[in-house]
């Protein structure tokens, strides 16, 4: 920022929002996938009470998720504090995962390694499939953290994005509008459910409207569920072919 020779062409907002999607969509996938791995090669071998009790990935998730979502934005004094304290955490990592990759070395050697017979390298080798919807989960971590704050009236406003960006992606959809009518014609994508979207978009839009702001379990239970109505997505059994013959039939869908 201070670099008189980037000013000209450096656009922060830009910027920024790459670096944030970048640090989610590729950063915390890699650090996702090896964890992943190794609790798999753990099971594998039979061996998950081998586990150090410092592998574990939450403090590094903690400072990715911190310094992605400061209401300051990027690059201030509290981005570096906590890229030293990811670093920390990382380093953490690392080491717990040789100590245990030691013992299990160890054990294997001792048992003429017949637990690696129930291991196989494609497991390990190829890249674990990126995260989607990156965007929703984005606008689910802030509903997280407006229940955290108990900010209820902001809880719906991130869950409703959440499910729409989710289910444009899921379906490739560049625009819904509106939602509760997109509902109404929408059976024949088989979502993973429908009540709890009405609830949302309609019954709870309405309830805002008015000035009413929903409960605290209204809100925690909304969240819940949307969280698992992203995970469910990729789920759904339809074919390609189903999915164009709809948008190409339904209005509500670009």
């Amino acid at each position: 920022m201070s670099n008189p020779n980037l000013r000209s062409s450096f656009s922060y907002e830009i910027l920024a929002s790459e670096i944030k999607e970048w640090i989610f969509d590729v950063f915390l996938d890699k650090v996702y996938e090896i964890d992943s791995k190794t609790m798999k090669f753990l099971a594998d071998v039979s061996l998950k009470e081998a586990t150090d009790k410092k592998l574990s990935i939450q403090e590094i998730e903690k400072y990715i998720r911190d310094i992605v979502q400061n209401d300051k934005g990027l690059i201030h004094e509290k981005t570096y504090l906590d890229l030293e304290n990811l670093n920390k955490a990382i380093k953490s990592y690392r080491d717990a995962f040789n100590k245990t990759i030691d013992y299990v070395r160890k054990y294997l050697y001792n048992t003429n390694w017949v637990g690696m017979k129930k291991i196989s390298s494609e497991d390990y080798i190829f890249q674990t499939k990126r995260r989607r919807y990156v965007s929703a989960r984005e606008e689910l971590e802030k509903a997280k953290q407006a229940v955290k704050d108990r900010q209820w009236e902001e809880v719906l406003n991130h869950l409703r994005p959440a499910i729409d960006l989710a289910i444009k992606e899921r379906f490739g959809f560049n625009e819904i509008h509106p939602m509760k009518l997109f509902l109404d014609s929408s059976k024949e994508l088989n979502l993973p459910s429908y009540d709890m979207l009405y609830f949302i978009f309609d019954e709870g839009s309405g309830r805002l409207h008015e000035g009413k702001i929903h409960t605290p379990l209204d809100c925690q239970t909304a969240l819940e569920f949307v969280a698992r109505f992203i995970d469910q997505l990729d789920l759904v059994d339809i074919s390609k072919e189903k999915i164009k013959e709809f948008k190409q039939k339904c209005k509500f869908v670009k």
